[in-house]
């Protein structure tokens, strides 16, 4: 009875955590999914802060009072769009919210559309994602847009996205047979969903779990239901995406997650009926050599992770980094994948430890070492201290644009520390320079031509003046 009992009791704990890990599974992937689609926000907000830093207030009226020059700046945005991946369209508005600009419809009063009325009528708000609606090409998209400077309502630039966009994200996912991944707008209408149901984009999926989740406090909840569409229970995981209008939803199915379980249940029902002692016994070695394992792996990690970290910044070290390196340009090789290195350098920071003294040096890179962690996000990336005043950061399958926008964010951020140096040569307080380098893997690529392109940038930088990022295509 004691043996059964002690079976029985292992089972309902492993039940316990499979249940655990698959809801781990599902908090996981809504955040990645979450951190995916919000930094792909912050890529297109770069799109529209060079246009609406570019083109003049004044060039916004309608009708255009100078055809050439409308012309030239409906090609400019046209072109701009093109940069972005699933962009259908960038157009300009008016104080009044009226299209001046666009390749398609100008003279179009936008004063009723969410995108331009939210906007109008916040002033804090600069930046605007808005929730899914229908265009007047009769397209379902969503429209990011952005305020042109200034102390009042002086017009914006937006840019439509296609619902494709969102199923882009769900397609990096892998979920099981049964399992299922979605994201709504704040309207609850569905924007994308895996697997796949064309029919239901864009309608309401009437589900009163996710309308009291929308309308709560919470950012993110687990819960475990049947499913309405094809009466599958599941533990899902839905989670607001941070500052934008989305809804990300995680279901995993139980007879997926409980397969492994359900196996094991068998084997020991008929190991106990079999050989009853001797299942308890090779049960509690097998216990105890698992904690065994674990604690001596635990150990190990401990150790090589002090062998493979910085010690004053807490970031990888150069060990570290030219083994991701190679392992990544391995792995990235039989995908022919791209990977972007962007090495990053202190401005003037001789100077700085001379005016300031090494300990105060050292608190600098360890700034800057946070600020350039914050921005390098996602779980493959890798921000490392190669030495001295230099960083390199690995972006796996990361394309040219989208290291380059991780990069001035970096540059800036850095900037925003506003720590004065007094001995800089270009400004009076804290900058670097940046250099990215992207390949795309092949046999002839490897990891010195990688860090050797990224080096040239870096010189190129601080060649033209510091404080900025050069890349292959271009130096800003």
């Amino acid at each position: 009875m004691l043996i059964g009992a002690m079976a029985l009791y292992e089972l309902r704990y492993s039940l316990l955590q499979e249940e655990t890990k698959a809801g781990n599974r599902v908090t996981s992937t809504s955040l990645l999914l979450g951190e995916w689609i919000k930094g792909a926000f912050v890529a297109s907000d770069y799109i529209l802060r060079d246009i609406v830093y570019t083109i003049p207030v004044s060039a916004l009226q309608f009708p255009a009072t100078n055809t050439e020059e409308n012309a030239r700046i409906s090609k400019y945005i046209d072109d701009k769009r093109k940069t972005f991946p699933h962009a259908v369209g960038v157009g300009l508005n008016d104080k009044n919210c009226i299209m001046t600009h666009t390749t398609s419809i100008v003279g179009f009063d936008a004063s009723n559309r969410e995108w331009c009325s939210v906007p109008k009528n916040n002033q804090n708000i600069q930046t605007y994602v808005s929730n899914m609606f229908t265009s007047n090409t009769d397209e379902l998209i969503v429209i990011q847009s952005r305020k042109f400077p200034g102390n009042e309502f002086n017009g914006l630039a937006g840019i439509g996205i296609d619902l494709k966009f969102f199923s882009t994200w769900l397609e990096k996912v892998s979920i099981k047979t049964h399992g299922v991944l979605a994201i709504t707008d704040l309207n609850g209408k569905l924007l994308a969903r895996k697997p796949a149901k064309p029919e239901s984009l864009g309608k309401p999926g009437k589900n009163p779990i996710l309308e009291a989740f929308i309308t709560s406090g919470e950012n993110f909840t687990t819960f475990r239901t049947i499913s309405p569409f094809d009466q599958e229970p599941r533990i899902y995981g839905l989670r607001k995406v941070e500052g934008l209008p989305f809804i990300v939803v995680v279901g995993e199915a139980d007879q997926d997650w409980l397969t492994d379980w359900r196996k094991r249940a068998r084997l020991t029902v008929g190991a106990l009926v079999i050989l009853w002692s001797l299942a308890f016994y090779t049960l509690y070695i097998y216990w105890k050599r698992l904690n065994n394992l674990a604690e001596l792996q635990k150990m190990r990690d401990e150790l090589e992770e002090l062998s493979l970290t910085d010690t004053l910044t807490g970031l990888a070290n150069r060990r570290r980094f030219n083994d991701v390196l190679d392992t990544e340009c391995h792995r990235l090789r039989r995908i022919n994948a791209p990977i972007s290195v962007i090495m990053i350098d202190v401005d003037s920071f001789k100077a700085f430890n001379d005016t300031y003294g090494h300990l105060a040096g050292d608190e600098c890179l360890k700034l800057i070492a946070d600020v350039i962690q914050s921005k390098v996000k996602r779980p493959q990336d890798l921000a490392a201290r190669y030495g001295g005043e230099e960083f390199l950061c690995i972006l796996p399958e990361t394309e040219h644009a989208g290291a380059v926008a991780i990069a001035m964010n970096i540059k800036d951020g850095i900037a925003d520390l506003g720590i004065q140096h007094e001995g800089s040569t270009t400004e009076n307080y804290v900058t670097a320079s940046l250099g990215v380098a992207t390949f795309v893997c092949d046999e002839e690529t490897n990891t010195d031509t990688i860090i050797n392109l990224a080096d040239e940038r870096l010189y190129t930088a601080k060649k033209n003046g510091r404080n900025q990022v050069a890349s292959e295509m271009t130096e800003s």
